[in-house]
């Protein structure tokens, strides 16, 4: 079979994995779910769709558009489907739509490992995000992880290609618009692409003058700023509010300095009036709690990554204790073998050390093929750098799981590069003599 079928085959089994796991899934429960995201985007895509008035509730939940804190694709997504259909239908809807969301990344993760280490990684990286039991679950969850990944990975995919094709224009246009609807899924990738561009200015030095092509990077951050500029543009229209993607960075930023209870203690915790926290609250609150204890804030804040990076995303899809907890019980109160034996029959242990397998995999043979694959720095830059980036802006803001899990994809195309054996030798990358312009490009 070849390289292209191999692929082909792969993606159809992790887009069957997820349709298969989603679709049985009780349509209704997202609805009955007490507090968390799900219910809020749900209950705000839903308003933001139908132009619901301040002060409105839906299904019991009060929403407010005027006063939204989040970008609004992922809301437009999930509350499109919940005008066409009814509760069920729209779950159905959302949940194959993200399916199929997610089937298009191991395309993108494919192609990024082709460019960087050739078919071998290719199939490698295909493989690894079609069936890692985390991408299958979280492709079902209505929250905006796999939405985000989708354009993330796809941007970085065609900025990829951009640095590898002759005429990289079309492929910069189509990076700025996966770009642009990144930031408006999740605002923390807001300085993302400026990044890039600098970048793209760095990887034409020593090029020929057709690819050293300086508007490039104009053409980049233009269409970007375009397109982020239209929610912008919309809340100044409608609401006489000045928004740049999303407000709710503030408040993650307070969250990061003081710790994270529910949202209604923290609202008391800054202030008591009906319409809770203005952004000024926010900050002024952060700055008060880092100037009171800077090195209390130092330790909360690289104690909280570190954890974050410790805990596999997804292992809260499984009920029971943690297995981090588990273990650590183990280890101060029994260390019998009967005991490691009955904490190996808890419920859910042997997924959740799966998840904790692959996770830690990814990210130690994703080192490994950070170092084989030096000498290719343009196109190992880039991912490397949204690594570096996510991780750095979660040193600042709160830093959970879920919030660094878009990474994982990333290291699971340097990983792919490790496990392939070998690194592409140091040169201008060629258009079509690699295997991934045939099949993703």
């Amino acid at each position: 079979m070849t390289v292209q079928r191999l692929l082909l085959a792969i993606i159809a089994l992790g887009l069957a994995l997820r349709l298969l796991h989603g679709l049985s899934q009780d349509p209704l429960a997202p609805y009955s779910a007490q507090g968390g995201d799900t219910i809020w985007y749900l209950a705000n895509g839903y308003a933001l769709v139908n132009d619901l008035p301040s002060g409105s509730q839906v299904r019991g939940y009060p929403v407010d558009i005027a006063r939204l804190t989040t970008p609004p694709v992922y809301l437009l997504l999930i509350g499109i489907p919940q005008v066409a259909f009814d509760e069920a239908g729209a779950i159905l809807v959302i949940r194959a739509l993200q399916a199929f969301l997610s089937a298009a990344t191991i395309a993108f993760a494919a192609g990024l490992a082709g460019r960087l280490a050739g078919p071998r990684a290719m199939l490698i990286a295909a493989a690894a995000v079609a069936f890692s039991p985390v991408f299958i679950l979280e492709a079902a969850d209505i929250r905006t992880e796999t939405t985000y990944l989708f354009f993330v990975t796809g941007g970085l995919w065609a900025y990829v290609e951009a640095l590898c094709r002759p005429h990289p224009a079309r492929w910069l246009a189509a990076a700025a618009v996966l770009f642009g609807l990144a930031t408006l899924t999740r605002a923390v990738f807001l300085l993302f692409p400026l990044l890039l561009a600098v970048h793209w200015l760095m990887a034409q030095r020593g090029q020929s003058k057709r690819s050293r092509w300086p508007m490039g990077a104009a053409l980049l951050i233009g269409l970007y700023v375009l397109l982020i500029s239209t929610w912008t543009i919309y809340n100044l229209a409608r609401w006489e509010r000045f928004v740049v993607a999303g407000e709710g960075l503030p408040a993650f930023l307070y969250l990061g300095a003081t710790g994270w209870e529910d949202p209604e203690a923290v609202d008391r915790r800054l202030v008591d009036t009906p319409d809770g926290p203005a952004q000024a609250d926010f900050l002024s609150g952060a700055e008060a709690a880092i100037n009171a204890d800077p090195l209390g804030y130092a330790r909360r804040r690289l104690g909280e990554l570190a954890g974050a990076y410790l805990q596999p995303h997804g292992t809260l899809f499984f009920p029971g204790p943690g297995l981090r907890e588990l273990a650590l019980g183990w280890l101060r109160d029994d260390r019998s073998p009967g005991g490691l034996a009955a904490l190996a029959g808890e419920e859910s242990f042997w997924p959740k050390l799966a998840l904790y397998l692959l996770h830690f995999s990814a990210i130690l043979l994703g080192l490994l093929g950070m170092w084989r694959t030096r000498q290719r720095w343009r196109i190992s830059l880039p991912l490397a750098g949204f690594i570096a980036y996510t991780t750095l802006i979660h040193l600042i803001l709160l830093a959970l799981p879920r919030y660094l899990f878009p990474t994982l994809i990333v290291w699971w195309v340097f990983a792919a590069a490790a496990l392939a054996g070998r690194a592409i030798d140091q040169g201008a990358p060629s258009g079509s003599s690699s295997a991934t312009s045939v099949t993703v490009g």
